[in-house]
């Protein structure tokens, strides 16, 4: 989990210095989700959105962390098959994370009744508002830009950092399953 919350840290740090366009925050969160488990790329994210919401920008800018949860539940969770990862499910996570991100982006720009803040997603943005696409499109298209740079970046680090750890930094298999049974309730018949 540290190693996710530094590759989070340190490759937005990379991102903004350098004004490339990507935020990169996001990645750590997507390793270990899936490494782990969703819990685990929850709880990274939620220290990266804090650190950030805290240190860089203003406090009202947690509520980004909704983008970042996204994250860990599309990596985490759809990429999981009976316990195991599998590999051939990452560009449904890539899609999934991609379309969840760029409109909860766009949802809380409009919210908030903010402009984005990144130099390339606003450019994109302006031009996409001067074609007369409404706004909430305009930021949903110049947020998904960003985001798909990230998400590549997702889908290169996530399994390169999963073959490169070592057995027992990995949460191989994961038993636990999705249901809607109360776990106080006995359900034998």
């Amino acid at each position: 989990m540290l190693i996710g919350t530094a590759i989070n840290i340190g490759l937005y740090w990379i991102a903004h210095v350098l004004k490339l366009p990507m935020w990169l925050d996001t990645v750590g969160t997507a390793a270990v989700a899936a490494i782990l488990e969703p819990a685990a790329g929850l709880v990274i994210g939620y220290i990266t959105n804090l650190f950030e919401s805290s240190a860089i920008y203003m406090s009202d800018t947690i509520i980004y962390y909704a983008i970042t949860a996204s994250c860990a539940i599309a990596f985490g969770v759809v990429l999981r098959k009976k316990g195991k990862i599998s590999w051939k499910r990452l560009p449904a996570a890539a899609l999934i994370y991609l379309a969840a991100a760029s409109a909860l982006s766009a949802a809380i720009s409009v919210w908030r009744g903010s402009l984005p803040n990144n130099v390339w997603e606003l450019m994109i943005y302006k031009n996409v508002i001067s074609a007369g696409v409404p706004r909430y499109f305009a930021l949903m298209f110049s947020a998904g830009a960003l985001k798909l740079v990230d998400t590549a970046v997702m889908c290169i680090v996530t399994p390169l950092l999963y073959n490169i750890l070592p057995e027992s930094m990995k949460n191989v298999v994961h038993l636990s399953s999705v249901t809607w049974k109360s776990p106080f309730k006995s359900h034998e018949k």
